[in-house]
């Protein structure tokens, strides 16, 4: 608290979260602090008419982190407390950033994933708690009073239901020093240009960009090792979306368009805006829940900037934080984590002033802090508006050079961020504001950008096992056939098998078959054949290298009844009514082969075939030496512990109506049946 002697009368102009972050601060260097705020606040974690984004998904990204457990000490653990989930990043998230699926790792950076609402409802309750400070509700600033060069109040008015207007008359209303959060629609620049500080200079990017977002409840069967979906828009598929997990269980699930494109505002129409985004991620998950509110909308997501820092003269004792500085592109969850730490800044200045101990604001000091206030600024601006600026349209005229090139620089570092190294850690870091904007230009992120994306092609919506076994295959595509047939030294008579699992499918002419990883099209000339011309074959797997292989072999055979598909099995949109469903020493190596077995039953036809062909561990295989089969199985992507806890026949046979297996070599093989229902 300060000393007793100080008698300092703070105002904060917004009660939002950059007023009450503003307050706290300000709080412990000044008498007392009052905020303003427009309106009623809710008496509990509800939606208010002053925060409209508020229907939307928010995150807390690492430095708003830190800045909120410093303003509010015990604020963080009361979050997580009612509920408030924490997402680790990049590791609890499927993300398709630009360049692609980013890859799993684990990181130091987490998220915090949360209604705003109750995000609010928790940092008010903890400033109400500071006892210097009081929070006038339904009260409205008109204007700055000044006395030559310093600001000495505001002019304020209160609502009163009885008045025509619904406000009352105008009054004087003194202070120390004032602050102005108000956010995007802050009247700072017409206030500072009435008092003859001139015009604000403005830099707006504006992608046009409109939202619909709604919450589901989580299915309960839902299981997946990941918390956070994001599909993030190019030029050529401009939309976008997030899947956020919330407190209660819940999704909160925003789509957007970009350039014009607008989601619609129903459910059945968000759902299917959803199937169009880059992947049908989102959609495969929203599309049975039960959406629990309305679809709220929302129009207005420029980045805008105001360059108060610019000003020659500025009047002293009054700062501009908060949005009302810059604001940003939702989509990048920024502006929270910009405000509370801009508020540090302001706690730092005055710590450093002793305003404490002396009860005096040195001149000078609300000049001063323009320039943290607009670093701050710049570091989600570096990451927001870039990225923004590759739609047409989204400048308002034509940008100079250095501003072209550090876009096409940020451009290649999303593209090179993909996989793990300096330019995703760099974009993590900065993203998070928890590195300066220059981080992305240091010499190991440069090195990195120019060399570029570790792949051509980055398809990787699955977990860091997903990757690894990703990155396996397309190093041994070229002489996977070769090690496969090299198991004929020790007995295993691999195509044999395929052969074996190819009858067991009992196709007949006409019909449509999947062949779930397909690898490099092994079974394609012999389902083509017994499908005949009229039927139809697909052929699904996850990586690039074994399907280039598949294409050589489908061209080389001319099997024009079959396609191929790049996709993640434990996403993929099995075709409805499908013949059968064959996968060849692959659902052992997928974590989710449950999920993918459950998705091909619901595809198939009534009396429709599920063969599955794999490795297990026979009953007297010693469970001691199950670690000596590494060396074995590790060329074709497999670990002993897949053996031990993956079973993908109980799955073929949970399903089915009818079943029967097939073992071979000794137990190590089986082929599963399972008949549709």
């Amino acid at each position: 608290m300060p000393d007793p002697k100080n008698s300092l009368h703070a105002v904060v102009l917004g009660g939002g979260i950059a007023g009450m972050c503003v307050a706290a601060a300000l709080a412990r260097h000044m008498a007392k602090v009052t905020v303003i705020e427009r309106d009623l606040y809710p008496d509990g974690p509800h939606w208010r008419r002053g925060v409209p984004q508020a229907r939307h998904t928010h995150n807390l990204l690492g430095a708003g982190q830190r800045a909120l457990d410093r303003l509010f000490p015990g604020l963080l653990a009361d979050f997580r407390e009612q509920g408030i989930v924490d997402v680790r990043m990049p590791k609890d998230m499927l993300a398709m950033i630009p360049g692609g699926w980013m890859e799993r790792f684990a990181s130091k950076h987490v998220v915090l994933s949360g209604t705003r609402d109750l995000i609010d409802w928790r940092v008010r309750n903890h400033l109400i708690k500071v006892p210097n400070v009081e929070i006038r509700q339904e009260c409205e600033a008109l204007s700055l009073l000044s006395e030559g060069d310093t600001v000495v109040g505001v002019k304020l008015r209160d609502r009163d239901s009885s008045a025509k207007t619904g406000w009352g008359e105008p009054y004087n209303f003194a202070a120390d020093f004032v602050v102005d959060t108000t956010g995007r629609n802050s009247k700072s620049a017409s206030w500072l240009e009435e008092l003859g500080y001139g015009t604000v200079e403005e830099s707006v990017v504006d992608a046009q960009c409109a939202y619909a977002t709604c919450i589901f409840a989580i299915p309960p069967d839902h299981e997946a090792d990941w918390k956070c979906i994001v599909l993030q828009s190019t030029p050529d598929v401009p939309r976008q979306g997030i899947l956020n997990p919330i407190e209660g269980d819940r999704w909160m699930v925003s789509v957007s368009g970009v350039g014009g494109e607008r989601p619609p505002l129903d459910h059945k129409g968000m759902i299917e805006f959803a199937k169009s985004l880059r992947s049908s991620e989102i959609y495969d998950h929203i599309r049975n829940a039960e959406p629990l509110t309305e679809v709220y909308g929302s129009g207005r997501t420029e980045n805008r900037r105001r360059h108060y820092e610019r000003f020659g003269r500025w009047p002293d004792r009054f700062v501009v934080t908060g949005d009302a500085v810059g604001c940003f592109n939702p989509a990048y969850g920024q502006g929270i984590s910009v405000a509370s730490t801009c508020a540090v800044d302001m706690d730092d200045a005055f710590e450093a002033a002793g305003t404490r101990d002396t009860g005096r604001i040195p001149a000078g000091l609300a000049a001063d802090l323009r320039k943290p206030i607009a670093r701050r600024v710049d570091g989600a601006w570096m990451l927001s508006a870039n990225s923004d600026l590759v739609y047409p349209g989204a400048a308002p005229g034509p940008l100079p050079l250095p501003a072209r090139l550090v876009g096409r620089y940020m451009g290649r570092l999303v593209q090179t961020a993909v996989t793990k190294g300096p330019a995703a850690m760099a974009l993590l870091d900065t993203y998070h504001l928890l590195a300066p904007p220059e981080a992305v230009f240091r010499p190991s992120v440069v090195l990195d950008v120019l060399r570029g994306p570790k792949s051509k092609e980055t398809a990787v919506s699955g977990n860091g096992e997903t990757t690894r076994l990703v990155n396996l295959y397309r190093k041994r595509a070229k002489n996977y056939d070769i090690m496969s047939n090299r198991l004929y030294i020790i007995g295993q008579r691999t195509m044999h098998y395929k052969h074996l699992a190819i009858d067991q499918l009992a196709l007949k002419p006409g019909d449509t078959v999947v062949d779930a990883g397909c690898g490099t099209g092994h079974n394609l000339p012999y389902l083509s054949k017994a499908v005949g011309p009229n039927g139809k074959v697909i052929g699904v797997d996850f990586t690039d290298s074994m399907l280039n292989l598949a294409e050589d072999r489908v061209r080389e055979h001319e099997l024009t009844n079959v396609t191929l598909q790049q996709a993640d099995l434990t996403t993929f949109e099995f075709p409805q009514n499908v013949n059968a469903i064959i996968a060849c020493f692959a659902l052992t190596l997928i974590e989710g082969y449950e999920t993918v077995v459950k998705n091909g039953y619901k595809a198939l036809a009534s009396g429709g075939r599920w063969v599955a062909l794999d490795y297990r561990l026979p009953d007297w295989w010693p469970r001691g030496l199950v670690p000596a089969l590494g060396p074995v199985i590790a060329p074709f992507g497999g670990k002993p512990d897949m053996l031990v806890n993956r079973h993908p026949w109980k799955a073929i046979e949970q399903g089915a109506d009818k079943t029967h297996t097939l073992t071979r070599y000794g137990g190590w093989v089986y082929v599963t049946t399972g008949i549709a229902p």
